[in-house]
Formats: structure tokens, sequence, C-alpha cells
């Protein structure tokens, strides 16, 4: 998605035509759930932090497999969070049970994978070139 996602923020979600919304999936144990909580926890700070610490996230997957609790509070703090209040949510129960209620919702759906796109009910699975979003995306009302 880091290949498409700056094209479909720059020519349609900052220009009001669509919203991107993340939904997580944690199909890869610790290394799905914490990277989510962090997400989270930042995002709760400030929306617009969330997809910078999405960003950051995805650009140091690799890092993620044998990341630890400092690894995730080193780079929210990094990348703009507040420590305390992102400390508070990472170690509180609150950011945890919002992350397993969003996976169990698409996991009822059926979504057990990523990358799954959702358009408007309509689902493309597996990662997409933009040309492909561009053509659903024109093709909204």
């Amino acid at each position: 998605m880091l290949g498409t996602e700056p094209d479909i923020i720059a020519n349609y979600v900052e220009t009001g035509r669509v919203k991107l919304v993340f939904w997580p999936v944690l199909n890869h144990g610790n290394p799905s759930l914490y990277p989510t909580l962090t997400a989270e926890c930042v995002g709760q700070q400030d929306p617009d932090l969330f997809w910078v610490m999405h960003k950051y996230l995805f650009e140091n997957q690799a890092d993620l497999w044998q990341a630890d609790r400092d690894y995730y509070v080193n780079a929210a703090v990094a990348n703009g969070a507040d420590q305390v209040t992102f400390e508070a949510c990472y170690d509180g129960p609150d950011g945890l049970a919002t992350v397993m209620e969003l996976d169990a919702i698409r996991r009822d759906r059926g979504i057990l994978s990523q990358p799954i796109f959702d358009i408007n009910g309509e689902t493309f699975v597996g990662a997409q070139p933009y040309e492909s979003f561009a053509a659903v995306f024109d093709a909204l009302p």
C-alpha cells in the first residue's frame, strides 16, 4: 500500500473525494498487535499522527518482528506523541480493547488477511495498482 497510498491520498483524500479508513487485521500475533496498538494510541492523541505512525511502521516492518515495548514507545515519541499519554494508552486496557474489537469486526466479516480494501461494499483482495483504485474512485458519484 505504500506504493499507491501517497497517490490515493494526494488525488482523492486531500481533494475530499474519498475517505481513507484503516481497520486492523491481527494475523501475525504480537508483530501485528503491538504496531496496531501503537498507531491506535498515537491516533487517540491526534488523528493525523495515526497516519504518520502508520507510515513509519510500514516503512520499518522488518523491525517489528523483534520489537519490544521500548521500541514502540520510542517510535511513538520520535513521531510526535506525548510519551506519558502514549504509555497510559499502550499499557492500559482501553487501547487494546479498541484494537481487539476492530479486529473482531473484520474477522466476523471473513477478513482474515491483508491487504483487503472495501470500497463502498466492493472488496479488493491483495495489493492493487493505483490505476485499479483510480478507476473505482472515478466511477463513484
